[in-house]
């Protein structure tokens, strides 16, 4: 197999994934939020969406289709083919970079027009998309599930994105030259302003060094860990763990609470999803005053309470792509087919995996909210803001467990699901009333107006969250029904 059937096997296996599909969906919703920004802001807001999002695409989606890959037996046979692992590293890295470079150049398009400087813009993002795809095979070829992954995944991208901070004018320091990313910021924003001719040498020099040391990596690990098998920085799989069943004798309801108590404590990333909104309450808190300081064209304190809003919603989020994650690793594994077999029924398992999500939500939000010190809410009012909240748990979830077909599909979906927080953050800052309740379609819309709504101290509160707890538990009935035919 060359090296253009396996480029064109790979696009194939990623239109039918859904990775198109769920890109063309996102890149649009770019393009909205672009829009409503301030003509002066929209450049800034452009290089960092192309930055974040393109760039980075590779990354995650390689680690999905690696771990289907090694699960179904694909790397096994690939090994013992006439393929090279030359030949299966481009191949992912050019698919995944066409979809990159395909969804920042129409975000481009429609923000800035053709006027931009094609040949920085080609340069930047598609060796940003390359550097990462193969830092992302590095990073996921000794692991056997998707959660380990992820966490490893976080590992990697935290101090990747550190030139941010000079990029926003945080922090200015020259050692950011010495991370890729920096050279990555370099060139994209040459695509739309001047940049000096040194900068541009060192960006592209830069890209094409870490291009070439990401490449001799991802080689590196492809034959110790796919081809000699000899990977032990992973976890084994839920699939190679003991049964589900091995504690029958405690009945099924039981089983799954000790299996899911196993499960976060041996597991690096649910662990680290039990503290994440913590961690990011605990950056709002100290790093929100030098972000709205360094940044000239909005006054962050102005919009306190739609942050407050969508921080309130954080953990819902978080445990929503949990849960997500697993129930779709518990479909493919058979483990929902068997237990529609057992006392505890289909039902009764989604009946308790919302109750434990729902209530980590919960009391999660209760902790989250005061910590970030961005507005004061009456303990009444924040439980009851918290208890509607919680219903983005189940969306999420939901969302991901019933458009998915698996966990590949899942993580394509997931990168999505940003939006529903994110509609309503811009329909409140910018649009007003009544227009502003056309954003009422995205479900958290209802909690997160009731939250701006009790922070100004104006009436309406209550209505807003009983709309909001019909309008979510409606969402919620009908994805419940979708996935319940999945999973038939």
């Amino acid at each position: 197999m060359s090296v253009r059937s396996m480029t064109e096997w790979d696009a194939r296996l990623q239109y039918r994934y859904g990775f198109y599909a769920i890109y063309a969906v996102v890149t649009a919703l770019f393009i909205v939020g672009l829009k409503q920004l301030p003509a002066s802001a929209q450049t800034s807001g452009l290089v960092l969406i192309l930055f974040s999002d393109p760039g980075f695409l590779g990354f995650y989606f390689v680690g999905a289709l690696v771990l289907f890959e090694k699960n179904e037996g694909v790397l096994d046979a690939l090994v013992s083919s006439p393929l090279s692992v030359r030949d299966y590293l481009v191949s992912k890295a050019a698919s995944l970079s066409f979809i990159a470079l395909l969804g920042a150049t129409t975000v481009a398009l429609f923000v800035y027009g053709p006027g931009f400087d094609w040949v920085w813009f080609v340069l930047g993002i598609g060796l940003t998309a390359v550097v990462f795809t193969l830092l992302g095979f590095v990073a996921v070829a000794r692991f056997d599930t998707l959660n380990t992954y992820f966490m490893t995944a976080i590992l990697y991208l935290t101090p990747l994105s550190l030139p941010l901070l000079d990029f926003f004018g945080i922090v200015e320091h020259p050692l950011v030259y010495l991370f890729p990313t920096q050279a990555s910021l370099v060139l994209i924003t040459a695509a739309f302003e001047a940049v000096p001719t040194w900068e541009l040498a060192y960006g592209v020099g830069y890209l094409v060094v870490w291009m070439g040391l990401s490449y001799l990596l991802a080689r590196r690990a492809f034959v110790r860990h796919i081809v000699r098998g000899t990977g032990d920085g992973g976890q084994p799989s839920r699939r190679h763990r003991p049964g589900l069943f091995a504690g029958r004798s405690l009945g099924p309801t039981a089983t799954l609470i000790v299996t899911d108590l196993r499960n976060w404590s041996r597991d690096p990333l649910l662990l680290y999803i039990g503290f994440f909104p913590i961690l990011l309450g605990l950056l709002v808190r100290f790093g929100l005053s030098p972000l709205d300081a360094a940044l000239t064209f909005v006054d962050l304190s102005a919009y306190a309470g739609i942050l407050l809003a969508a921080i309130l919603l954080l953990p819902g989020a978080t445990f929503g792509f949990a849960a997500g994650i697993f129930m779709l690793e518990d479909r493919e594994q058979g483990i929902l087919q068997a237990l529609r077999t057992t006392p505890l029924t289909g039902d009764g398992y989604l009946r308790y995996r919302g109750l434990v999500f729902l209530t980590l939500t919960f009391l999660m939000t209760l902790v989250v909210v005061p910590l970030v010190n961005l507005g004061t809410l009456s303990l009444g009012t924040l439980v009851a803001l918290a208890a509607v909240g919680s219903f983005h748990t189940a969306v999420t979830g939901l969302l991901m467990a019933s458009l998915a077909s698996n966990t590949v599909e899942g993580v394509g979906v997931s990168k999505g699901l940003g939006f529903l927080i994110i509609g309503p953050m811009v329909a409140l800052a910018l649009v007003a009333e009544p227009l502003q309740f056309l954003a009422g379609v995205f479900p958290p819309f209802w909690v997160m107006k009731a939250t701006v709504l009790a922070l100004a101290g104006e009436g309406g509160v209550l209505t807003m969250l009983a709309v909001g707890v019909l309008y979510n538990a409606l969402v919620i009935a009908g994805l419940l029904r979708l996935f319940n035919r999945r999973a038939d």
